[in-house]
């Protein structure tokens, strides 16, 4: 069965490198300082929106880091996998 298993690691890694890189354009960014004084209740409605969105947007990028992350660590699980069967078969 293990014969039949495929990983291309390099492929894993730069799946993985890709996902990092998105997740840094995912930040949080706040409102310019122009806004920061209304009277009006819908700019303080939209500014508060904003804000909540901002946030959200910056928990995506932070899950997609620990995802990239994730992918590595499989990999490197497999990669282990992988020598622990060889060292099986060998022995054999």
């Amino acid at each position: 069965m293990a014969d039949r298993i495929h990983i291309h690691q390099g492929k894993v890694k730069e799946d993985a490198r890709q996902i990092g890189s998105a997740a840094a354009y995912l930040a949080n960014a706040p409102l310019s300082s122009q806004d920061t004084r209304t009277t009006l209740p819908a700019n303080a409605k939209s500014k508060a929106a904003y804000g909540r969105l901002q946030e959200r947007i910056a928990d995506l990028g932070r899950n997609l880091d620990q995802e990239a992350g994730n992918i590595r660590s499989l990999n490197a699980a497999f990669t282990e996998f992988d020598r622990m069967i060889g060292q099986l078969g060998g022995g054999v």
